[in-house]
């Protein structure tokens, strides 16, 4: 949990690729709004960010899914025991990384190839962004749920 916290409070910003909110932090985005980001970057900080997604970037989605899917693991240990096919929920936060690092991967060429556009490698690389926020989301909601009947047994069962 302290690394999911360390890759964007120091690991990212050291990388300087620049001040405005990065593309994978929106739900989606059209072509037009991915090239105004990118001239906006400017050579050096579209150099950093390819740098960012092809390093660190691909590492952070490991990181911030092994803490989900323990997190999983921890709310859910009892009801695992019982069944076995919930386990592979357990293994859900691995979809976001397979999300991320697609997205980090069309987005590394599309600013390799910057000024030449490539809006089909965009509109994939948009998809996989908001595919990553959905799972995201999806796994948070499984968390909530769970721990909400975790927390409402105890409480029965007092």
């Amino acid at each position: 949990m302290l690394l999911s916290i360390f890759f964007p409070a120091v690991l990212f910003p050291a990388h300087g690729a620049g001040a405005s909110r990065p593309l994978d932090l929106y739900l989606s985005y059209s072509p037009d709004q991915a090239y105004e980001y990118l001239a906006v970057l400017g050579v050096e900080g579209r150099s950093a960010s390819i740098s960012m997604a092809l390093t660190s970037d691909m590492v952070f989605p490991v990181v911030y899914a092994m803490a989900l899917s323990v997190a999983l693991v921890l709310v859910l240990r009892k009801r695992l025991l019982l069944s076995g096919r919930l386990r592979y929920l357990c293994l859900f936060p691995f979809l976001i990384v397979i999300a991320d690092w697609c997205e980090n991967l069309c987005l590394a060429m599309v600013m390799h190839a910057f000024p030449e556009r490539a809006d089909a490698l965009v509109r994939a690389a948009s998809l996989f962004t908001s595919l990553k926020w959905m799972f995201i989301a999806l796994t948070i909601l499984v968390l909530l749920v769970a721990l909400t009947c975790r927390v409402a047994r105890a409480m029965r069962d007092r």
